[in-house]
């Protein structure tokens, strides 16, 4: 063997333990850090494992809260349907409750109001009755005191007076004129303001003194609305386009001796709240103050009768002959 040989074998004797023990530690080393790779690997993996694991949870919980929200929302929805479902059926069944209820007293208050309607119309028709029969009695009344007063009146001119106070109780204007001649004057007004305190001042011819003269021609009682020229009124005063002027004749014996005229027009151009009757009534005193004067006239005018005959004589007193009576003279009352 060579010197080279055994320098080789020498070193190859040396060395070999050291490779080996350099091959072990290479060994070692190699599978530490094999490990110490393997351990960084598992490291990197559980926590990119762990990156991921969090990341799905993340998106599996965002997931499940917006399932969460949209099945939330859902059932609020579902819920709020059901719930205003419910108060639909409720204010349903109230409203009709209360509209029953209003219905039932509607129907009480409408049957109280027209019993109680019923009640005051009764009431109120008695009342009007009642004030209608008062009405009538008071002009009854004033109808019996105006014929007593004509009753009572001994003298011609007292039966005119008597008359024109009657009719100033039954309508707001009365006047009494008398004629003579052709024509009329004044005798008693009422009413007429100023003018009642000169009843004498009155001097017409019948051609102007309207519904008056018309009186006179026809011996009746004549209106107003009768005919245009007795539209004028009395002619001694004005009479409005709307009311309706009367005018009477007092007859004695077939002939007129006065005029009794009305209306119902107050100095402020009113008409006064008086009987619906006044014409009537009016007409009526005109015609008893006419029947007055003729008893009046009668008994001026009838002879006297003889004292009776002595006992036991059978001749009778000759009748007085049949006289006719004579209408009074106006000229004479004024």
């Amino acid at each position: 063997m060579s010197f080279e040989d055994r320098i080789k074998s020498a070193v190859d004797q040396a060395v070999a333990p050291l490779i080996k023990q350099v091959l072990a530690e290479a060994d070692t080393e190699r599978e530490a850090a094999i490990r110490d790779a393997k351990v960084k690997i598992f490291e990197e993996a559980e926590q990119a494992t762990q990156t991921r694991v969090t990341d799905a949870e993340a998106r599996v919980r965002a997931m499940m809260e917006e399932k969460y929200v949209v099945v939330r929302a859902d059932d609020r929805a579902a819920a709020e349907r059901e719930i205003r479902k419910q108060l639909e059926i409720e204010v349903d069944r109230k409203l009709r409750d209360a509209l029953d209820a209003a219905e039932n007293r509607m129907r009480i208050a409408l049957a109280d109001g027209e019993a109680k309607a019923a009640a005051d119309l009764k009431t109120a028709v008695a009342d009007a009755r009642v004030n209608e029969r008062e009405i009538e009695m008071a002009g009854v009344s004033r109808l019996l005191e105006s014929v007593r007063g004509l009753d009572g009146a001994t003298s011609l001119s007292e039966v005119l007076d008597a008359l024109a106070l009657a009719a100033a109780r039954e309508a707001a204007r009365a006047a009494v004129v008398v004629l003579r001649n052709d024509r009329i004057q004044g005798w008693r007004l009422s009413g007429f303001g100023p003018r009642d305190a000169q009843p004498k001042s009155i001097d017409l011819p019948l051609s102007e003194c309207g519904v008056i003269g018309l009186a006179i021609g026809a011996a009746r009682a004549v209106t107003t609305r009768d005919s245009e020229s007795a539209g004028i009124g009395p002619g001694f005063e004005t009479l409005p386009a709307d009311r309706m002027g009367l005018a009477v004749p007092v007859i004695v014996g077939g002939r007129v001796v006065a005029v009794l005229y009305a209306d119902a027009v107050t100095l402020d151009g009113h008409e006064r709240h008086v009987p619906s009757s006044w014409p009537e009534l009016i007409e009526v005193l005109a015609r008893h103050a006419g029947r007055c004067l003729e008893a009046l006239t009668t008994r001026k005018t009838m002879p006297k009768i003889p004292p009776p005959a002595a006992a036991g004589t059978s001749a009778l007193p000759a009748q007085p002959a049949a006289s006719t009576v004579a209408p009074p003279d106006a000229s004479n009352l004024v």
